[in-house]
């Protein structure tokens, strides 16, 4: 019975070696064809002729990809307005007239000054009233600054940080601006002054900073400007109240 069998089978194994010799071959003929070019003309000519591409639409191409930066992330906030609107904004928050910030009543060089805003916060006693002279850093306390101190239009939002102490209460921000000092310094004298404080310009290393004092309740601020490599300025704003 299993020899009738195998005898059957016998045919057909013998049909699937020679089909299993004659594969590698095959193969070896096909790429010496295509080595050639003895394949189809018309195949040869579709191979061989240049792709065709349209300029505009390459330029359209990846329109929404991803691209590198045009410049280092700084982790900043930008608002979007242009200098001359910030300018004008300004203009119209400061009650349709600036008053000109007065001449700096001493030059200041400081020494490895404070760089964080708690740490300016300490330096310039803002928070000696304060249990707790630690700052909680949030951008969030940008848009708790006190009306008469916001920050200024268009600035770019660098850092922020603020407390609610049970006997003070400190608001602060860092930020950037492409309006030079001057105006930027006549937009918080101008609020300062018409907010009750007495304010004092300093020049301090190589840069511009007003100190502001209102005894009827024990308010003050900072505010310090430097040159920002890139051009405009970097500010720091301090704010400070005892309850």
């Amino acid at each position: 019975m299993n020899s009738r069998r195998f005898a059957a089978l016998a045919p057909l194994m013998l049909m699937a070696a020679c089909g299993s010799a004659d594969e590698p071959q095959n193969l070896a003929s096909l790429e010496a064809k295509v080595a050639r070019n003895a394949v189809d003309p018309a195949l040869r000519d579709a191979l061989e002729t240049p792709i065709a591409t349209d300029p505009d639409l390459r330029r359209e191409g990846n329109r929404d990809g991803l691209r590198p930066a045009d410049k280092p992330l700084d982790g900043s906030v930008p608002v979007g307005l242009s200098l001359r609107d910030a300018q004008a904004r300004a203009l119209r928050l400061a009650g349709g007239k600036l008053l000109p910030t007065p001449p700096a009543t001493k030059t200041v060089t400081t020494a490895g000054g404070a760089i964080t805003l708690a740490g300016i916060a300490r330096e310039q006693g803002l928070s000696a009233a304060c249990e707790d002279p630690r700052l909680d850093y949030d951008m969030g306390w940008a848009n708790r600054l006190p009306a008469h101190l916001p920050l200024y239009p268009g600035a770019a939002l660098k850092d922020a940080a603020g407390a609610d102490d049970p006997k003070c209460t400190i608001r602060a921000a860092t930020f950037a601006t492409g309006t030079d000092a001057g105006p930027v310094l006549d937009f918080y004298y101008t609020l300062a002054r018409r907010a009750g404080f007495s304010v004092e310009h300093v020049e301090q290393d190589g840069g511009h900073a007003l100190k502001g004092t209102r005894t009827k309740d024990g308010a003050a601020f900072y505010l310090a400007l430097r040159s920002a490599p890139g051009g405009g300025i970097d500010a720091d704003l301090v704010a400070s109240q005892r309850r």
